[in-house]
């Protein structure tokens, strides 16, 4: 699916480009990235996505996977960013914030989004923080804005900030289990417990109670600030590896093993697409959206990932939303597919290959 936003940021990356500019990248370009081999002006690409991150050093861009962290850039010393807006509110705000902190007076930032998303206002927020004109474009439901940085004293700049929720900060802000564990915004469902989680542990509890099984080694597939792994630390586990595709998750999931004295392996991959390892456990709560759009590509994906790490004997539980025809999409990867347990909002697939 062509994104709109995405169409026209591109378009503005080929004509204003220069080896001074940075590119701030998420999900949402991932069916779009064009091939820069023979490009002679690009701009660094900084993403918080690991697999944009690897396709785009395939197709020519220095691409960088981080957290969105510009810190090791110097204050007024890029020329252009180019930015099609976040899926996250904090995001969007910090990475507005550091476009006004690492660009050249007169340097511009070129912002585009849907008007669902919030665009306009991110657009007026970021034009308040420049102290320039809005320049906002329509396209349809596309907005987008050239906006230029004047040359402010600091106190106005501090002024107009975007409330980023102090973003690079990991925080205290939920419990399991009676365990205080840490998170920060940047990923899914960072300050709450996720519903369709705690029901999979739930009945996870329950049937394995029942069987008294002991695991080699478990995966926690898409693991967010993982939750899975920290409510499942009562069962009977060897070794347990983590895993997601986005920065944030990975340096909150690593410190909360950390603090919670887990002993696990964190590993940045595309849905486990890459992992060496099999694994006789693998607990997962598949997302269903690809930046703001709906993919049931992305559940088909972590489905064969899950079908290639699954030791021949082993047994994945999936947790979906209602909707998701899980067991359906799961046939082509699995011989055991059982419902377990259900309620009005989610289901729990126990998936075995024999």
């Amino acid at each position: 699916m062509t994104d709109a936003p995405t169409s026209w940021l591109l378009e503005q990356i080929r004509q204003h480009a220069s080896t001074q500019s940075l590119w701030f990248s998420d999900e949402n370009v991932l069916h779009q990235l064009p091939n820069a081999q023979a490009w002679l002006q690009k701009p660094a690409l900084i993403t918080n996505r690991w697999d944009i991150a690897e396709h785009a050093t395939r197709l020519g861009f220095d691409a960088e996977f981080n957290d969105v962290d510009l810190s090791k850039f110097a204050d007024n010393s890029v020329d252009h960013i180019f930015y099609r807006i976040s899926k996250e509110k904090a995001v969007t705000h910090h990475l507005i914030n550091q476009a006004q902190r690492v660009l050249k007076p007169l340097g511009v930032l070129w912002i585009s989004g849907q008007k669902n998303e919030g665009v306009k206002t991110y657009i007026e927020k970021a034009s308040a923080l420049f102290a320039c004109e809005k320049n906002i474009q329509k396209d349809g439901m596309s907005y987008s804005s050239q906006l230029v940085k004047k040359d402010i004293p600091e106190n106005q700049v501090n002024a107009h900030c975007l409330n980023d929720e102090n973003y690079r900060e990991l925080r205290e802000c939920l419990t399991i289990n009676n365990k205080n564990v840490l998170s920060k915004p940047g990923q899914f469902g960072w300050n709450k417990l996720d519903q369709g989680s705690e029901f999979l542990i739930e009945q996870v509890t329950q049937i394995l109670a029942a069987q008294n099984p002991s695991f080699e080694h478990c995966l926690d597939l898409g693991c967010g600030y993982g939750y899975l792994t920290i409510a499942s630390q009562h069962l009977p586990v060897k070794q347990r590896t983590l895993t997601d595709n986005n920065a944030a998750a990975l340096i909150t999931a690593s410190a909360n093993c950390k603090h919670l004295n887990i002993a696990a392996d964190i590993i940045a991959d595309d849905a486990g697409e890459h992992l060496p390892k099999r694994f006789d456990l693998i607990l997962c709560n598949p997302p269903f959206h690809q930046g703001f759009s709906v993919d049931g590509d992305l559940t088909d994906k972590f489905l064969r990932n899950a079908e290639k790490l699954l030791s021949e004997y082993g047994v994945a539980y999936f947790v979906v939303n209602q909707f998701v025809a899980l067991e359906k999409k799961a046939l082509p990867f699995f011989k055991q597919i059982n419902l377990i347990a259900q309620n009005k909002s989610f289901k729990v697939i126990e998936l075995r290959k024999n």
